[in-house]
């Protein structure tokens, strides 16, 4: 007779320390601390709300990067917390009754504060309580020598609540070019929370160093020939028992950053402006990333999940068995009118589009000046960079161009190809690019067919007809 024994999975302290080695961004991990502020607000219905209006004050989340010391904190106006309520929320993966919406994972916190510094300690205040917790992390002394972390109490007024988290021992630095970047994302990831409801109240106040977060501004839709909006919401649609609502569009004048679909559950942000999710059955492209085309430039739109899977750092939607087949289906034949515009050059009074035949006569009379004794000791005598300095720079273009884009090749010197292309790329992008050396011995040409340069040449006295 065989014996059955049983044996406990368990998660041993150096996990701590690895946390160090996770795929954060650091606006995506300091979002965890704003997860968790704004969720604790919504847990307690609308008592929080009611506090916060006596007080004349919104609830406001506060980021401070100290750079001289070398610290980050975040703190916030929201309940607080309790000694029980402390040490439940330092327990990694084990959800507490209020680890829902944003914080249903009950990882956040941890992960992130161990991510970014080595030593971090939580001080809070429940209203009502009078008492002042603080907790103080030491992630080396609990991951590899045994400790514990020691909790502090001081008696405070019973009027106050709040949280702070302060953060040091830092192991990313945040560079001052990097904080704009920081802010934009931020400002992203919560405008449901940042733009004033109809009664022009917000739901949040998020400052960066004394600065505030704002949301994106809102988008400036275009119209059809008959002046109807380019905007709609989109309908219900629900895969395996989720469910995906949102809103599409057409922006009138784009870019790549503001583009492709902005994925939220919770109102938070998972993926989106200014990287936004752009499959590529939509938006061309490779990876999700879409192709520098005017339909990855402005069709743009918000998908609201209920139910999905996330990555543990909350930037990414786990799709599971083909739900993302299935959502890709539907959003090609929701956005099939819209995407067809949005690659359509607007009307006015710029004149006609060229054709690739008038394209093809102009390069022929420009022949002569390539094929000129001139050009080619000019190219004899050039020097060019390395082959791999080229092909890495221009690698995005060369990927972006087809077949179908080519209206002449000539052959200038017998080891150096011209390449002359015509891509509708934006009425904002250059008229014309230059990319030297994207195949070996080739430089590429590439006319910009939407550019309102050439909606403004003559196109009779150019071509000399």
């Amino acid at each position: 007779m065989s014996q059955v024994d049983e044996a406990e999975l368990s998660v041993g302290p150096k996990a701590i320390d690895a946390y160090s080695r996770l795929s954060y961004t650091m606006w995506f991990a300091l979002a965890e601390f704003v997860d968790n502020s704004t969720q604790s607000r919504l847990n307690y219905g609308n008592l929080v709300d009611e506090v916060l209006r006596d007080e004349g004050r919104p609830l406001t989340v506060s980021i401070i990067h100290d750079r001289p010391n070398k610290t980050i904190e975040i703190a916030d106006n929201s309940i607080g917390m309790s000694k029980e309520d402390l040490i439940a929320s330092l327990r990694i993966a084990n959800p507490t009754a209020d680890s829902k919406g944003r914080s249903k994972y009950g990882m956040g916190m941890k992960t992130a504060a161990c991510w970014i510094g080595r030593y971090w300690e939580v001080t809070t205040c429940e209203l009502g309580s009078g008492e002042e917790w603080t907790a103080v992390v030491n992630v080396d002394a609990i991951a590899n020598h045994g400790a514990k972390v020691p909790l502090t109490v001081r008696q405070v007024s019973r009027n106050e609540h709040y949280t702070r988290i302060k953060i040091s021992g830092l192991r990313r630095v945040i560079q001052k070019r990097s904080e704009d970047t920081i802010k934009e994302y931020l400002g992203s990831m919560y405008m449901f929370d940042l733009r004033p409801a109809e009664d022009g109240a917000t739901a949040l106040k998020l400052t960066y160093n004394g600065e505030e977060v704002v949301p994106p501004s809102e988008s400036d839709w275009d119209t059809d020939p008959s002046g109807i909006l380019m905007h709609r919401p989109l309908p219900l649609f629900e895969v395996d028992g989720k469910k995906v609502t949102g809103w599409i569009g057409v922006l009138r004048k784009g870019g790549r950053k503001y583009g492709g679909f902005s994925i939220f559950q919770n109102q938070r942000q998972i993926q989106g402006f200014p990287d936004a999710w752009k499959p590529s059955v939509i938006f061309g492209g490779v990876d999700h990333e879409g192709a520098n085309n005017l339909i990855a430039q402005r069709l743009t739109g918000v998908l609201l999940l209920d139910g999905f899977g996330v990555s543990h750092t909350k930037d990414k939607v786990l799709f599971e068995g083909n739900e993302e087949e299935a959502l890709e289906r539907f959003l090609v034949d929701e956005t099939r009118a819209y995407a067809a515009y949005a690659k359509s050059r607007r009307g006015g009074s710029r004149g006609a589009k060229w054709s690739k035949e008038q394209i093809r006569d102009l390069v022929k009379d420009m022949q002569s000046e390539f094929l000129s004794s001139e050009i080619k000791d000019a190219l004899n005598n050039a020097s060019l960079p390395p082959i791999e300095v080229i092909e890495a720079n221009n690698l995005q273009q060369r990927k972006a161009l087809t077949k179908a884009d080519e209206v002449a090749r000539l052959d200038i010197l017998p080891d150096l190809l011209v390449i002359v292309s015509l891509k509708e790329t934006s009425p904002y992008e250059p008229h014309v690019t230059f990319a030297p050396g994207a195949e070996p011995n080739v430089i590429h040409v590439i006319i910009n067919g939407l550019h309102p340069y050439y909606q403004t040449l003559e196109l009779s006295s150019t071509l000399g007809s």
